[in-house]
This record gives structure tokens, sequence and C-alpha cells, in this order.
């Protein structure tokens, strides 16, 4: 086994499923609390759709490497309208790949090189902290607030620190709003400060916004509001349902360029 395996941690979530799963097989009773699995299941249309594709064999095959062009024309409206953006977002601006976490891997190699400093909540997706530490990423917590938000305060906080310190600066933050595990949402306002922070220090901000759409009345905005450096990362498993579909998409930054 590499250096680099021995060194990430494993992702605890699945090894506390592991072994329920284990644990059910053995014929206990489990009740499931460990991951983020939806209530429901995907909409009919979608499942409907999932499997006229896979029994009409002309459809299927190799598609671009940026996924389809009628998807990703479908995700540029969806936002577009969804967040009253002024511009659509150009769909070669558009990323579609196998999994959120998946996507996760291409933009941060996208984005980052070994060695750089990368910001992170002190609770927020373990998934960050993993990947990031198999690329040779340095990691920076950056302690939430008493509303276990990460605002621009505790970013410029870090910032200021680190530059009277002497040490490097931040390459990227990687955010997600609302919060996995806290539920926290950054309003409107808070995001714009944050988006215009990372753009004026050069960070590279990654906006994980999977969880939009389950926020119980509050209205969540989206970081291509506020920049058209951000890259942006969303998936159709939490707020559809549709955990099954290898689905990942990314509205990537023009200063953080993916490649077919």
């Amino acid at each position: 086994m590499s250096r680099r395996a021995l060194s990430v941690e494993s992702f605890k979530v699945m090894d506390v499923l592991h072994r329920a799963n284990e644990l059910q097989a053995d014929g206990h009773d489990v009740i499931h609390c460990e991951v983020g699995q939806p209530e429901t299941g995907a909409p009919n249309r979608v499942a409907s759709a999932a499997v006229e594709a896979l029994t009409e064999p002309q459809i299927m095959g190799y598609t671009d490497a940026f996924g389809l062009l009628a998807l990703r024309q479908k995700i540029s409206e969806h936002y577009t309208k969804k967040y009253n953006l002024e511009e659509s977002i150009p769909t070669s601006r558009i990323v579609v790949t196998t999994g959120s976490s998946g996507g996760f891997l291409l933009a941060f190699t996208a984005c980052f090189d070994a060695g750089d400093f990368v910001a992170i909540a002190s609770s927020g997706y373990p998934c960050y902290r993993n990947i990031l530490s198999a690329l040779g990423c340095n990691l920076i917590n950056i302690a939430v607030n008493e509303s276990f938000k990460l605002t621009a305060t505790e970013l410029q906080e870090e910032i200021d620190r680190r530059q009277v310190s002497g040490d490097i600066a931040i390459k990227g933050l990687i955010l997600s709003s609302p919060s996995n595990p806290t539920g926290a949402m950054l309003d409107p306002s808070e995001l714009k400060e944050l988006c215009e922070l990372c753009d004026n220090n050069g960070i590279q901000f990654l906006s994980d916004e999977i969880y939009h759409g389950i926020s119980y009345g509050k209205k969540e905005s989206t970081a291509l509001d506020f920049s058209d450096k951000a890259v942006v990362i969303n998936s159709f498993s939490k707020y559809y349902s549709s955990k099954y579909l290898p689905v990942f998409c990314s509205c990537e930054s023009p200063s953080c360029k993916m490649h077919p």
C-alpha cells in the first residue's frame, strides 16, 4: 500500500455503515442513522427515464468528456431560473461526471497543487479533508463562529494572522452552505462578502451547494451570483433523491479550468 494511502484516514461514516451492514446481515435489527440517505426514492419520471435509457442500447454510450450537451444546457437553465442570474452560465463552464466525490477530486486537482494551503471549516464534510490530504494539500482549519458559520470575518482573521506570522498564504477555500453537518447556511450578504474576499485575495473558492433546496423556508444563494471565479459543486443525490444516478455537476471558474 502506498504511503499516500496509509496517510489518509478512512471516512468514518462508511466505517460505521460497513459495520452496521455486517450486523444487519447477521440478523440484527439496525436503524441506519449514519449516512445522508434521502427518505424518498427518485421522482417517477427520473426512474422511468433511467429504465428507458438502460433498455435502449442505442441511447447508451460514450459522451463528451464534459457530459451530454443537452444535460449541461438544462443545468444552465435551472441555475439561471432558480437563482434569477443576470447572465446564463455557458455550457463550456459546466462539467458532468460520475458522482460528487469524483467531482471533488477533479475540482481539487484542477485548482490546487501538492503543497498548497486550503482552508476548510472546523466543522465540515470529512471527505474534503480526506481528498485534499491524499492530494498532498495542507489543510487550514478555521473555527466556525457561534452560529456555526465560516464567514468573511473568520476568513479575514486567518488571512491577517498568516500575514503577521509570515505563514504561506491561503490558496483555496471549500465550504458547503447549507452546511454538512451543522445545517448552518450563509445568507446572501454573507456569501457575497465571502466571495468578494476570496476574489480580492486570490483565494479559489469552491462552493458546495449539494444541500440547496433543503433549507426549510430560507432561500439559498449561489456563489455564481457574486463571483465569476468561484467553482460550484452540486448533485442530484440529496434534494432530488436520485442518489443512484452517477451524476455530479460543477460550474467551473475560468481561472480553474478543466480540460477534456
